[in-house]
Parts: C-alpha cells; structure tokens; sequence
C-alpha cells in the first residue's frame, strides 16, 4: 500500500514539472500561446499622418502642338455722333453780393428802388432864357448841370434836396442860373422816373450882378444802367425862377435837355 502511495506521488510530480516547463518556453510542442500582457503594445501612428508614397516613376508630358498664331485686332466702328451743346440764355442783370450768414427766414431780395440813401450828380446839354419886364427875352445855349443828396422814403420815392442849373459863356462873360430845390423823386417803373420840386434861384449876370428868387422844377429821367449800389440815368429838367428888381420882375428859365448822371445808393 505503502508503495502504490509513492508511486502515484512521483507521476503526478513529473507531470505538474512538465506543465511548468511547458509554460516557461512557450516554444515547446502543447505550450499554450502566451498573452496579450506577455507583449509591448505596438506603435502606432499619430492621427491625420499617412505614409509618403513611395516617387512615381517620371512620366512624358503630353504635347499639346503650336500655340494659335493671334491676327489682327478686331475692328471697331466710328464713336457715335452728339450733337451741338444746348444754348443757354444769357444771364440775369444782377447778382446780389453773396451772403455768408444764414438767417431763417432768408431776408426778400431787396428792389432797386429801395434806396436808404442816395448821392449823385451828372452834366450835359441844355439852354438859358430870360424875359425881362419889357417883354425882351433872350435864349442861348448852355451847359447844363445838376447833383441830388437823397433819402428814401419807401421803395420808389426819394426826398432830395437837387440843384439844377445852366451856364452860359456869353462875350467873354458868364450867365448863369442855379437852382436849390426840396424835390420828390417817383419811380413809375424800375427804370422811368418823375421829379418835381420848390426852392431858391441865384442868377449870376457877368460874373457880378446876383440876385435870388423862388424856384419851381420838374423833370423826366431813365436809369438805363443799375448796378447792385449804383445806377446811370439820362433825364430833361425845366426849372424856372422869378426876380424882382427896381425895374421890374424878370423871368429865368434853366433847362437840361440832355443830362447824364450818375447815382450812387
């Protein structure tokens, strides 16, 4: 009994040494194939890398021939033809002077005859007449003149005080007769005028004999040029004055057939 004991301890000895052999060299005959956790983990690429492919072996390029030879420019026609710029009308008379200051509302433009102020005077051609208490008279020739100094009293009426006079050069002397008058100036359109007025006349006879008298004058005038702050008119006045003397009374009557003034407002 004693030794079957002994004999089934050393077979069972021999085989558990034979499966732990077996196990240390996996290269045995009945080894069992070794664990994933026997190994180092393989390598493996990082994301996105892919392997260079290997150089593709030159390839002849195709041939594509001559270029196409380039002809002549394209022709193109004639521009198309405009006709002439239009014709624009000439421009207004007058421009007001500018204005850099805004103001709301914008003042109406003013007219040209609103004058605050007026100054002017002109000369042209005229005549000299008296008629002494006998009845004589006696016209010549004469220079005529005349100046106003002015104030409006609204658009298109003007209080002046106006001289009107003609002189005469008569054998080697001088005839003259000047008028100071309070007269209106009445504008009946842009351009035409009346004025009429009352004052004192001084005949001068020869340089030495004077006397004065009362006065009356009346006249007709065109601007035929207004600028923005003054204008050139053309105007015909008649002023009479009355003297007396120890003679008599004599009459003297200065007129300007053709005057040209010029104005400044």
């Amino acid at each position: 009994m004693t030794k079957k004991i002994l004999v089934f301890a050393s077979v069972l000895l021999v085989h558990t040494a034979a499966a732990h052999a077996q196990q240390s060299n996996p290269g045995l005959p009945g080894a069992s194939p070794p664990s994933a956790d026997a190994f180092p983990p393989a390598y493996a690429p990082p994301p996105g890398y892919a392997p260079t492919p290997p150089a593709a072996a030159a390839q002849p390029q195709p041939y594509y021939g001559p270029g196409p030879t380039s002809g002549a420019p394209p022709a193109y026609g004639a521009p198309p033809a405009y006709g002439a710029p239009p014709a624009y009308g000439p421009p207004p008379g007058h421009y007001p002077p500018p204005n850099y200051y805004y103001r709301y509302p914008p003042p109406p433009p003013r007219q040209v005859t609103d004058r605050p102020f007026t100054l002017g005077g002109g000369i042209g051609f005229g005549g000299l007449s008296f008629k002494d208490a006998l009845g004589h008279t006696s016209t010549d020739s004469a220079m005529a003149y005349t100046f106003r100094l002015g104030f409006g009293l609204r658009p298109g009426l003007l209080l002046l005080w106006d001289v009107e006079g003609s002189f005469v050069n008569k054998n080697g002397s001088g005839i003259s007769q000047t008028a100071n008058l309070a007269a209106l100036q009445i504008f009946l359109t842009n351009r035409l005028f009346l004025k009429g007025g009352f004052g004192l006349a001084e005949v001068v006879q020869y340089d030495t004999v004077s006397n004065w008298g009362g006065a009356a004058m009346a006249g007709l005038g065109l601007e035929v040029i207004q600028g923005w702050h003054w204008s050139l008119d053309i105007e015909a006045t008649v002023t009479g004055a009355r003297y007396e003397y120890s003679t008599g009374n004599e009459t003297w009557t200065n007129w300007s057939l053709v005057n040209f003034a010029i104005n400044f407002f």
